[in-house]
Order: C-alpha cells, then structure tokens, then sequence
C-alpha cells in the first residue's frame, strides 16, 4: 500500500473519510484515507509523561492526535476512526461522566468532530502501525509560539 505508486491521494470532498490510528509505547501514528488509499501521513513522540499512560489512555490520544492534525478534512465531516483496541468503540461512544477523567477530558476534545469509533485488527493497520513505531525521536510541543 504504501510502496505502490502514487503513495499519495488526493482529497475529494463528495468521498468518505477514514482516518486510522494507533499508539505504541513510545509514538503515535495516524493515517488519512479516502476509497482505501492514504491522503495524509501523520507520526509524532509521546512526551515521557505520556509513555506511562495506560494503554487505552494512549490510543484515546491518537485519536485525539488524528483528529487535530487533520482537522481541516475532518471536521464537520462524518468520518469512521479505526484502531486496533476494541473497548474503545464502547468506551468513546458510551456516556461521558463513566468514563476516567483523563479520558473524559480527550472525550470532550473529540466532541467537535462527528467520529464513529471502529475496531479493526492490528494486522490490518499496518501504516498506522509503522507509523507509531517509527516516530521521530522527540516532538516539542509549543504553547506559546515564537513571535
């Protein structure tokens, strides 16, 4: 898939959107894709705060990931996330004040966006999966740009 030419497609706004994600310990991956071919690429480090995270704490983040960094496509669009951890389908489509609060807190980032949580198997989000695993080795995060 991503060896073949083109690697990239391009954007069609009348297409569905899927955006597929996953979370290793060290990194998190998305990918963008319409009619099964990728769109955009996306990969960063988690800070070491982060890497303690439990595991659906992780996956929940590269969803969150995901969906702001491809926001311009997403939003006001319904689109269909996959990821390779099935409670999370439960978890982000159940009530919100029953889930922890670190995941309530990702949950109402993800309230602007119209995500329908899927799972599907690791084996099958194979660039998403590369992509988590092979991260840059540190991502700076900037709250306060440069001026």
């Amino acid at each position: 898939m991503v060896s073949s030419t083109p690697v990239l497609g391009y954007y069609d706004p009348s297409k569905p959107l899927t955006l597929s994600v996953d979370a290793s310990s060290k990194g998190l991956g998305a990918v963008l894709f319409q009619d099964e071919k990728p769109l955009a690429y996306a990969s960063r480090a988690l800070s070491p705060a982060q890497q303690h995270y439990a595991q659906i704490e992780k996956e929940t983040l590269a969803i969150v990931y995901g969906a702001q960094k491809f926001h311009q496509f997403i939003y006001g669009r319904p689109t269909v996330v996959e990821s390779d951890h099935k409670p999370l389908q439960y978890i982000l489509n159940g009530p919100l004040h029953q889930a922890p609060l670190r995941l309530q807190k990702m949950m109402l980032t993800l309230q602007r966006y119209d995500l329908k949580v899927k799972y599907r198997p690791g084996v099958e989000l194979s660039v998403a999966d590369a992509l988590s695993r092979s991260h840059l080795p540190e991502t700076a995060v900037t709250l306060i740009p440069d001026l």
